[in-house]
């Protein structure tokens, strides 16, 4: 089930991405419209994306012009030692600020980000930059 459902988003993130660059000019109604279709028919909160990251929403202003994830990060207390927040803010990198629908966003001024709450309560938030960079900060 979560294959196929991992399988449809790819899809779907595929469709909005070509409708969105086979137009001359970035469009910020049109990427919020598929943005939300694609959240909407995702609709997996409460899911788990792998054995210890859970999803719990997706956060969508057009007017600010920003799409925030949130995510439970169910690691243990020693798992959160040393360069965590550097390996998550690489992964963020890899799997969400290099793709080229995010990255059009980006460069478009689009906010794109996560906040990963650890079970200490510990909070991260993640970021993309224009060009395709990550970066984290931690929340107090």
């Amino acid at each position: 089930m979560r294959g196929v459902l991992i399988g449809f988003l790819l899809a779907a993130a595929a469709a909005a991405g070509a409708a969105l660059t086979s137009a001359h000019a970035f469009e910020d109604s049109q990427f919020c419209l598929a943005i939300r279709e694609m959240t909407r028919s995702a609709a997996d909160v409460g899911t788990w994306h792998d054995r210890v990251t859970r999803n719990d929403g997706i956060e969508i202003s057009c007017e600010r012009k920003l799409v925030h994830f949130k995510r439970h990060y169910s690691v243990s207390a020693s798992a959160l030692q040393g360069p965590w927040k550097e390996r998550k803010a690489q992964e963020w990198e890899g799997t969400t600020c290099n793709r080229s629908l995010w990255r059009e966003a980006i460069d478009n001024g689009w906010i794109i980000s996560a906040t990963l709450t650890t079970v200490t309560g510990e909070r991260l938030w993640l970021s993309c930059l224009p060009g395709g960079r990550a970066f984290h900060r931690a929340i107090p």
